[in-house]
Order: C-alpha cells, then sequence, then structure tokens
C-alpha cells in the first residue's frame, strides 16, 4: 500500500478526536494522561531553548527507553557543560521515571510530550524548541517529524536502533510513507547487525552498529544495598516475577497454585512486580482471589515477619522506580513481558547484578539478547509458566547451579558494555557538522 505523506497527515488530523477518546480511557487508570494535552496537541508553550546553550533533544517514548539514555545523557552532560537536553515522552511513567532522573542535573533538562506527527504541531515544536541534534530512541522514527528536522537541517539520529521482524513487516505495509522516513534519517545506531540489516532495508542509508545502551546502566546502589541489608531476615528463596503484562499474573498463579499442590516450591516466597502502576490494584484482586495470602510492598513495616516461613506467600511490589530493590530482593528472576506476546521486558538489569533469569517464549524485542545469553548459559528459557516454575525449583534447590548461571549472567553483560561511549563519538562528530546530511526536498 502506498501512502503519501500528505494523506498520511489528513489521516492524523480526521484523527485527533479518536486521540482524545483514547486519552480520556487511559486516564481511567492512570489520571495523568489527562494533563498536558495542548503538549500532544500541538497548542502548548513549550520549554524554550537556553540562550548560548547548545540544546540536545532526546525523544524516549516510555520507561525502558528513557532509562535507557541515563548513561548517555550522564555521559552528554559532563563531557558539554555548555549543553541542555530536551527530553520528550509520550506516556506519563515515561515522563516522570524522566523527571526523578533529570532532578540531580538543575535546569540542565527539560521536559514534554511530543506533539502527535501532524505538520501543524511538530513545525510548531520545533520553532518553539530549536534544537541542534535530534535522538530518537529505538524505534521512534515519524514520517512529519524526520520530514521536518531535514528540511530545517537539525541532524537527526536514531540511537539504540532495534527493529523486530514484526515491526519491519508492519513498516512495508505503508510503502514509501516509512522507507522515506527512514531515509531522512541522518544516520542510525543500531544495537545489533540483525537490527542494522532491517534499518537498511526499511530505507536508512547511514547506519552503524554500536550496542545496546542498556548495558551501561549503573545500578542503583542504594536500592540495591537496602535490598540486599533486608535480604538477611530471609528465611525463604524469593522468586521475583519480573515486569508482568496483562494476562501473564493470572497464568502464573494458576502455575503456582499447580506447583504447590503437587509440593513443588511451598517453601519461597513470590514477588510479583507488575510492569505498570496503573495495574497494581488489578493484580492485587487477582492474587486475593487466588487464594494466596499476599501483602503489599507500600504496607510492608516489618520485614523480617515478611520474609520469615510465617509471612505471606506473595509480595506485590506496588511501587514505581525500585526494580533494583526488588532485584536485591530477589534469589531469581522470571521475566514478565515473554509469556504472553508482548516480546519480553529488559533481562539487562538482572543479569547485570549477577541473577538467574528464566525467559518465555515471547521475545521479539529481546532477540538477539535473550539467544546470545542462552547460548553462554547466562539464561535459561521455559515454554510457559509452569515449565518456569519447575526450572526455578531446580536452580534454587542447587546452589552450585545458581552461582555459576549467575557469574554467566554477570559476565555477559559486562561484556556487552560500551555502547554509550561509541554513541557519543558519533554525537561529537555531529556537533561539530561533520555530517552530509541533504536538506529535504
Amino acid at each position: 500500500m502506498i501512502l503519501p505523506r500528505p494523506i498520511y497527515s489528513g489521516l492524523l488530523y480526521a484523527a485527533a478526536p479518536a486521540a482524545m477518546l483514547y486519552l480520556y480511557k487511559r486516564s481511567r487508570k492512570q489520571p495523568q494522561y489527562l494533563e498536558h494535552w495542548s503538549e500532544r496537541f500541538g497548542t502548548a508553550h513549550y520549554p524554550p531553548r537556553t540562550k548560548g546553550r547548545t540544546r540536545i533533544w532526546i525523544h524516549a517514548v516510555s520507561v525502558g527507553e528513557t532509562r535507557a539514555t541515563f548513561s548517555l545523557v550522564e555521559s552528554i552532560l559532563k563531557r558539554w557543560p555548555n549543553t541542555e537536553i530536551l527530553y520528550t515522552h509520550m506516556t506519563p511513567t515515561g515522563r516522570e521515571v524522566g523527571a526523578k532522573f533529570a532532578q540531580k542535573f538543575g535546569n540542565r533538562i527539560a521536559q514534554c510530550y511530543l506533539p502527535y506527527d501532524t505538520p501543524r504541531a511538530v513545525k510548531k515544536f520545533l520553532k518553539a524548541t530549536q534544537p541542534d541534534l535530534c535522538l530518537l530512541m529505538e524505534t521512534e522514527v515519524w514520517p512529519n517529524l524526520t520530514y521536518f528536522t531535514k528540511k530545517l537541517g537539525i541532524p537527526t539520529v536514531l540511537v539504540n536502533g532495534r527493529l523486530s521482524e514484526k515491526s519491519f513487516k508492519q513498516g512495508q505495509k505503508a510503502g514509501s510513507l516509512i522507507k522515506d522516513a527512514f531515509g531522512r534519517l541522518t544516520m542510525a545506531l543500531a544495537q545489533y547487525e540483525e537490527d542494522a540489516e532491517r534499518l537498511k532495508a526499511a530505507g536508512a542509508h547511514d547506519v552503524k552498529v554500536l550496542g545496546n545502551l542498556k548495558f551501561d546502566f549503573t545500578p542503583n546502589a542504594i536500592q540495591l544495598r537496602t535490598g540486599r541489608e533486608i535480604l538477611k531476615y530471609a528465611e525463604r528463596d524469593i522468586i521475583g516475577l519480573a515486569s508482568s503484562r496483562e494476562g501473564e499474573e493470572q497464568k502464573f498463579l494458576e502455575a503456582l497454585k499447580k506447583a504447590q499442590a503437587a509440593g513443588v516450591l511451598e517453601d519461597r516466597l513470590i514477588l510479583i512486580v507488575p510492569r505498570h502502576p496503573q495495574r497494581f490494584e488489578e493484580v492485587a484482586k487477582l492474587i486475593e482471589k487466588s487464594g494466596f495470602t499476599y501483602i503489599k510492598r507500600s504496607q510492608i513495616r516489618d520485614w523480617k515477619t515478611v520474609l520469615s516461613k510465617q509471612g505471606p506467600q506473595i509480595i506485590l511490589g506496588d511501587s514505581m522506580g525500585e526494580m533494583g530493590f526488588y532485584y536485591a530482593l530477589s534469589s531469581l528472576v522470571i521475566m514478565g513481558g515473554s509469556f504472553e506476546n508482548y516480546g519480553c521486558q529488559s533481562v539487562i538489569e538482572p543479569c547485570a547484578i549477577g541473577l538467574p533469569v528464566i525467559v518465555g517464549p515471547s521475545i521479539f524485542n529481546f532477540d538477539f539478547i535473550v539467544k546470545k545469553a542462552e547460548s553462554e548459559g547466562a539464561l535459561l528459557r521455559a515454554a510457559d509458566f509452569t515449565e518456569a516454575l519447575r526450572i526455578a525449583d531446580e536452580v534454587l534447590s542447587d546452589p552450585a547451579k545458581r552461582a555459576e548461571i549467575g557469574e554467566k549472567a554477570a559476565k555477559f553483560a559486562q561484556e556487552q558494555r560500551g555502547a554509550t561511549e561509541r554513541t557519543i563519538q558519533v554525537i561529537d562528530m555531529l556537533l561539530k557538522g561533520d555530517t552530509n546530511a541533504d536538506q529535504a526536498s
């Protein structure tokens, strides 16, 4: 199907009422979706550029993309003292995580939502914010955005770029619209060779393979230390279901009930941490309905009692921004997003701190990482939650095996580091004007 950009733009204008309805529906579970509507629809007063400073605009859609930028942003602000960052996001959780991170940099980081990709909104946004360089995280290549950044001479780079086979095939359906959007990029910095090949096929020209920025994160030392101090009270191993998604908790609880009925995992404590905060209460009701005893992390006052053999069967991690703490509490992690068709959440952080990780069948977002880690013995795969719990029990029953997998996981994560410095070198080149990017026609 061929979809010219003007027709695409017209469809976006026509879809504005549907977008408003979507935001309203999302706000029922997450009220923050009612905030900053003017930014989304191009009628806001966007953060102006500070006079005399270089402005680098980074678009990070949600939580995962935002966290992936942290090491890069710290390096940018340290290397170029006269540079400021403009963060744009599409989700309230991404904005919240970015805001917490930005606090330690004073006025050097500004934030807003990226407007929907209509010509009027994009032009107003770019005129108001005046970026010197645009960094789009992972997959966020939009037709009007790349058209106007190129027309205005703003170097636009896809950073930490990835493109799954599924997304590539979906993009092909839009014909030249997406191909032209990728073709207008100044450069695409891919995570791995497989991503690079698909990005080239999608239309990107100057493609470099630099690795994955997410491996360069620095674990939150305070969270790790706090978790490990609390863990001294534990009388049971803790199995963490991390970043679980809709549909997964119910199947996990059913598998857990069957396992315990068969005499397996009766002496293990379960930690469930849903990916999205708006689902905390929903998951609490699922646990309650399943008949397990549980306590919310927000209600815990006495960790020693909770972690004792007489404590609850499940802890519900109902807080944001504490994954380092939750991983520090865990003896082993079952990764959410991989047991339903979500493509898996990131296994990088638990691997980096030396945890055994079990991943389900859906891995399209982290295909290369999961397969490479599995081949090196750094993580384990399971077809479903029943198998995952069986494997978890086997690993936790064998301290030597558990330690071996954890050591291999930490080694694997360490060997993948370095993408931040390689990306900084590219940014340095672009800020010096060393690019052959042409103006849009």
